[in-house]
């Protein structure tokens, strides 16, 4: 039972500022061992299953490039199909694939690469412990294996001020094939920067030669990597700067390839690349297991699980010499907190724990006070996290809000966490407890009996495991979360906005479930609805508390067959592009475009496009479509049309792509068979042929050097029809 005891300085009236009460207590200094802890197994994943196919209970996927190869220039696209991640042998195996047969070399966001990268996301959250797993990595050149751990938050906070905990990271690039590394990352608002910590340790054998065990042990206070049980990681977590590391987080197991740590791949790295997985497993000890229901703000006789004890881990603040001491007796106990106005206009108190605190289990909660005060003072009640955000509810003058008569004696106020806790986090509390009085009304009154009740249970959810699906897409697959339903069937419902089908999703004992919704003619009996590109569909669920909770994804319309560049037939869409730069802007010989010349009959419509190259000596000229930054990585071919009648001589032409970051690839006309018709010759190159280009992020197309069979550079006018991009 938590301890109100009230020291007498709590009850001076503390000359103290709202925003300028935030007390932090450094952490103790921890060795680079750490003592014996009772830990029991809480989650594990032993990959015994029958089916080839991860559990989908405990495993999602990341799918796709991410935003400029995930933040770190990787070269891999990650798939969920079985040539990546598969149950094999029992292992959770994860390949890094080459597509030789139709990609000459390994390139870079190309679609030569695939690989997975598999996640605990929305199924499997915790937060302090023991985490291990039995791990054969691959090592070959361009290859980065990680067994890592992110903030449960990223999607609110993104990062890193969600945190990073990397059990596991092998970079033969950075440093060898028998170096794992061990590392932190997380966002320093007295900085405010990114900050990372990080140490390595060097085995006698390349880590693909042997399983090896990677472990990270994790508490409020420190954080302890291992390899087979050898420490070579230890971090103390500062809370005033490290309050990621105090929440809740998932795991990741991934393969890349290339990128800051990976680099390229050469002639010496085996395809395919496996990541063998044999287990793992999560453990907390047996005190962190006891579920926190009721929890003790101030109260002497109300049963509470664990709470705040004035003196020792709380204290009690009035601000500005805004109150000053009462004469209410308590309402329960011997201890109790009672004030008078004095005078200032607004009053204003709370209860601050000394550390930030972490009360997140009772989001679905209440929070619980009596209160004995005149009916007339309106007043709010409010809490305060780390970062100073706060939120309040009303309790307005003569009426009854939240269960409290407004009679002036005693009576109880049940708050729920849900109507209180605004944008504050709930996992970082700075104030439990704020009362608040902005009008000046003179009173006396009392406070006693505060708590928090409601814990222990995990919130429900319903999700999508994309936030969009693309409009060929077959099917989705849903989750549902709700601990108090476990063993039971949960209902979901599936709009499209237009009409609704019903879903039965069946949870396991830990109230997790998956089912998988079905894309195509609505039809209620087989789970199936319709989509179309643009739209949306929405997953509702009723959980065992009668709260509703949704998921919305978007169907996007996915990649139009063509996209036109320079073309009156293929418009729908068009790829912008900002100008058409001559060589001459760039210090070369002048290439004048002209784009609504009709010199020569067109391809398409009524104009081509004439580019008159002139020679003033400098060896080199041409044209550049700039187009800022553009995606093209949905299309696979490049098409243009030329006619050289103006220029008979013409032999080779290049075609060069670039990207935003300088990588090119250019090649030369000469090189493809062109079909033939008139004057013109139409051109179609495989986008796969620009290998060293990031296609989500391309910059300019060049059109350079026209020459001779000799490769003397040549002059005059070459004309340019129906430049498009297809599938």
């Amino acid at each position: 039972m938590a301890s109100k005891t009230l020291l007498s300085a709590a009850l001076a009236v503390l000359l103290l500022f709202f925003f300028g009460c935030d007390i932090f207590t450094a952490p103790k200094p921890v060795p680079d061992t750490t003592g014996p802890v009772n830990y029991t197994l809480v989650w594990a994943d032993e990959f015994e299953q029958a089916s080839t196919l991860p559990d989908s209970d405990n495993w999602g996927y990341d799918l796709g490039y991410g935003s400029d190869g995930w933040g770190n220039d990787e070269w891999q696209m990650y798939t969920n199909n079985q040539q990546n991640v598969k149950v094999e042998d029992g292992n959770l195996v994860i390949s890094a694939v080459w597509d030789s047969v139709n990609f000459a070399v390994p390139g870079k966001r190309n679609g030569s690469i695939t690989s997975a990268r598999v996640n605990t996301k929305n199924k499997f959250s915790f937060k302090f412990g023991k985490v291990q797993a039995r791990i054969k990595a691959p090592t070959d050149k361009g290859m980065w294996p990680a067994f890592w751990m992110l903030g449960k938050n990223i999607d609110a906070v993104s990062w890193p001020q969600c945190g990073e905990i990397d059990i596991m990271e092998i970079s033969n690039f950075l440093h060898d094939d028998r170096t794992s590394l061990c590392t932190m990352h997380w966002w320093d608002d007295d900085s405010d920067s990114h900050r990372a910590y990080g140490t390595s340790k060097r085995l006698g054998a390349p880590l693909s030669d042997a399983y090896h065990v990677y472990e990270v042990e994790w508490d409020e206070q420190r954080v302890v990597g291992r390899i087979d049980d050898l420490i070579y990681f230890v971090k103390v977590v500062d809370p005033s700067t490290m309050d990621e590391f105090l929440k809740e987080f998932f795991l990741v197991l991934n393969v890349a390839v290339g990128g800051n740590l990976g680099g390229a791949p050469d002639a010496t790295t085996h395809w395919p690349q496996r990541m063998f997985v044999d287990w793992v497993r999560v453990y907390q000890s047996e005190e962190s297991l006891i579920p926190i229901e009721t929890y003790g703000i101030f109260t002497d006789n109300t049963p509470v699980d664990d709470g705040l004890t004035v003196g020792v881990n709380a204290e009690i603040y009035v601000w500005e010499n805004t109150l000053t001491p009462g004469t209410i007796p308590p309402y329960e106990g011997p201890n109790g907190i009672t004030w008078n106005t004095a005078g200032q206009g607004w009053f204003g108190a709370g209860i601050s724990s000394n550390t930030p605190l972490d009360l997140s289990g009772f989001a679905e909660g209440n929070l619980k006070f009596m209160i004995k005060i005149p009916a007339n003072v309106r007043f709010k009640i409010g809490i305060n996290d780390a970062q100073n955000h706060e939120s309040y509810v009303v309790f307005p003058a003569n009426q009854t809000a939240f269960g409290l008569v407004r009679n002036g004696e005693w009576g109880q106020a049940v708050i729920p966490i849900a109507d209180i806790r605004g944008n504050v986090d709930l996992e970082m509390l700075n104030y439990e407890f704020i009362i608040l009085e902005e009008n000046g009304t003179q009173c006396q009154f009392a406070i006693d009996d505060i708590y928090w009740d409601g814990g222990g249970a995990s919130p429900s959810s319903v999700s999508f495991s994309q936030d969009s699906y693309a409009y060929d897409a077959t099917s989705a697959t849903l989750t549902v979360i709700d601990a108090a339903a476990a063993n039971s069937t949960a209902t979901v419902s599936v709009s499209n906005g237009r009409a609704t089908i019903s879903l039965g999703i069946a949870l396991n004992s830990l109230g997790v479930g998956t089912g998988i919704v079905n894309f195509g003619t609505t039809n209620d009996a087989t789970d199936t609805i319709a989509i179309t590109p643009g739209g949306s569909i929405t997953a509702s669920y009723t959980d065992t508390n009668g709260t509703v909770r949704t998921d919305t994804a978007n169907i996007t319309g996915g990649a139009p067959n063509t996209i036109g560049i320079y073309s009156e037939s293929h418009t729908d869409p068009m790829l912008p592009y900002n100008q058409i730069i001559n060589s001459a802007d760039w210090s070369g010989n002048s290439a004048e475009p002209n784009e609504q010349s009709t010199a020569v009959a067109p391809v398409d419509g009524s104009y081509v496009l004439a580019v008159n190259f002139t020679n003033q000596g400098i060896g080199w000229g041409g044209i550049a479509f700039n187009f800022g930054s553009q995606d093209i990585s949905d299309y696979t071919v490049f098409v243009i049309n030329v006619n050289k009648s103006a220029m008979p001589t013409l032999a080779h032409l290049g075609i060069k792509w670039e990207d935003g970051a300088g990588g090119n690839t250019q090649v030369d006309l000469a090189s493809y068979t062109p079909v033939i018709s008139g004057n013109w010759a139409h051109y179609e190159i495989p986008l796969s042929h620009f290998p060293a280009v990031n296609l989500a992020s391309v910059k300019y197309l060049g059109i350079w050097n026209p020459s001779t069979s000799g490769n003397a550079y040549i002059t005059g006018s070459l004309y340019f029809d129906d430049i498009h991009l297809k599938n």
